[in-house]
């Protein structure tokens, strides 16, 4: 599916929701005594992440997958690395092809490969997503539709501690429109996956249908 960049400020609207709440004070405390590690895509919630942490002084890299499987893919790597050079932060990309069928296993669990190389190798601290709010409801959704136990019905926390590093989703608490209303005050690009709209992807059900 085609990828359409995204950028737009409508000051009168913005004004006029609430404000995008504050990442944890706890968690920007813990943020800026660690080494960590962002997984960027190019997407508003990445971008939006991206931004928060530099407003918070909070030291970083980013790690970009580009899986070539859409006409910009190459521009959303082009961003990582602009964005990287401009900030003055490392950035780790990693290209690859894989499988269409079962293609979001493989691409999880290629990417978290990825991430955990970079960890393991430059000693991170922190991996940081930049799941939300609407990400923690869908996962909420879908394992409940597959008769998950309470353990996997909860399973996406703001904090996991993995093998040798911390997972952070500082944005969990913060809703998908708070993250809208930040890129569009600051004038933010950032880029929008077209087949996040399909439907026949149960996630994407939950996401734009309930």
């Amino acid at each position: 599916a085609d990828v359409t960049v995204q950028k737009s400020a409508n000051v009168q609207e913005i004004n006029s929701l609430p404000p995008l709440p504050m990442l944890h004070e706890a968690t920007l405390s813990y943020l800026k005594t660690r080494k960590n590690l962002l997984a960027f895509s190019g997407g508003g919630d990445s971008t939006a992440l991206f931004f928060l942490l530099l407003e918070q002084g909070i030291p970083f890299d980013i790690a970009h997958v580009n899986y070539q499987t859409r006409a910009q893919s190459h521009d959303e790597e082009a961003y990582a690395k602009s964005l990287a050079s401009t900030y003055k932060k490392e950035a780790f990309i990693f290209t690859c092809n894989l499988p269409e069928k079962n293609f979001e296993h493989h691409a999880r669990h290629t990417r978290y490969r990825f991430f955990e190389q970079i960890i393991y190798e430059k000693q991170y601290d922190t991996l940081l997503s930049a799941h939300h709010l609407g990400d923690k409801l869908e996962w909420f959704l879908m394992q409940l539709c597959k008769g998950a136990g309470l353990v996997e019905l909860l399973g996406m926390a703001e904090s996991e501690h993995k093998k040798g590093y911390t997972l952070l989703r500082p944005l969990l608490h913060v809703k998908k429109a708070d993250l809208q209303n930040y890129l569009s005050s600051h004038e933010l690009t950032y880029f929008e996956d077209e087949s996040n709209r399909d439907t026949t992807y149960l996630r994407n059900h939950f996401r734009n249908a309930i």
